[in-house]
């Protein structure tokens, strides 16, 4: 069963481990949406469905026609993520250990916005153990182009970018930078031609019922989804995402995997004289189990 991070957070029983997965869900807007399957290993085998078994009529006394589906073994690698945090002897001593707790939490945000980072755009070609995030995984049919050269989001194009995801509007989620909200609500008025006073000033909270998720800063205070990708003669385009997030059956939509006993492993303290050292780490990756369950709008620009 694909476990929730809180519903984790009740397998454990130190504190410890209970705080960093507290922390871990408030840093990351994936992860207080993501689903993630139990597994023990790095390399995740499961069957990668293409096409469905055949169904046909039958005459009384007949035998149906057997049309077998096509089903290909695939792999999802795992990456080991987290960081070892070192913290002065002489700040503990002197300070007690919520210096150490304190540098502790620090890693374990910088780890939530890590994952949200790499969910959207991770790439092992550029980042050496990364998984693959959905920027380098959607392409064909999931793959919608807003402008051919790049220009600000359209209603049209965003409605696209919904009916590219199987589902009812309220279970797929919008994923997006601040300045494509902007405009997108923008749109929106626009196209209302006008809004009520009340109305002036205020973000869209969701379009066409599918709740919007304002994608921010990565642990290196970087913007995640930025305007530098290339559409056509334009190099300064970002892209918008839709993705069906499955729940706590395995195999459903986009979830992540959990690929370690315990989910979260937490070592230490381990004294070197100069420094206390904690090493706090997950084996995680992601997969999309629906060939219908995320797309990606690509050339949107800021102005």
């Amino acid at each position: 069963m694909a476990l929730t991070l809180l519903q984790m957070k009740s397998m454990f029983q130190d504190p410890m481990r209970q705080g960093i997965v507290d922390l871990l869900w408030q840093s990351s807007l994936v992860m207080q949406n993501l689903n993630f399957i139990e597994f023990n290993g790095t390399a995740y085998p499961y069957a990668q469905r293409k096409s469905l078994a055949g169904v046909a009529f039958r005459n009384l006394n007949g035998e149906f026609t057997r049309t077998a589906g096509v089903t290909n073994p695939a792999v999802e690698n795992l990456s080991i993520l987290g960081g070892a945090i070192r913290t002065d002897s002489i700040a503990i001593a002197t300070k007690g250990d919520r210096v150490r707790a304190n540098e502790i939490a620090g890693q374990v945000q910088a780890a939530g916005k890590f994952f949200d980072k790499n969910f959207l755009i991770g790439d092992p070609t550029v980042t050496p153990g990364a998984f693959y995030g959905l920027r380098k995984r959607l392409a064909g049919t999931q793959l919608i182009t807003n402008s051919a050269n790049g220009a600000l989001p359209t209603i049209a194009a965003v409605t696209q970018l919904l009916d590219a995801v199987q589902g009812p509007n309220t279970d797929k989620r919008l994923l997006m930078n601040r300045t494509t909200r902007r405009n997108l609500s923008a749109a929106v008025v626009a196209a209302a031609t006008g809004s009520l006073v009340m109305d002036q000033g205020k973000q869209l909270q969701s379009f066409n019922d599918a709740p919007i998720i304002e994608v921010f800063k990565d642990e290196a205070e970087a913007e995640i989804l930025q305007f530098n990708e290339t559409c056509g003669a334009s190099n300064a385009c970002s892209s918008m995402y839709c993705v069906k997030f499955g729940g706590a059956v395995d195999e459903l939509d986009v979830q992540g995997i959990a690929g370690l006993p315990g989910k979260i492993a937490v070592s230490g303290p381990f004294n070197y004289g100069e420094y206390v050292e904690d090493v706090v780490q997950m084996v995680a990756g992601i997969g999309i189990f629906g060939g219908y369950s995320a797309a990606r709008l690509q050339g949107i620009t800021a102005t």
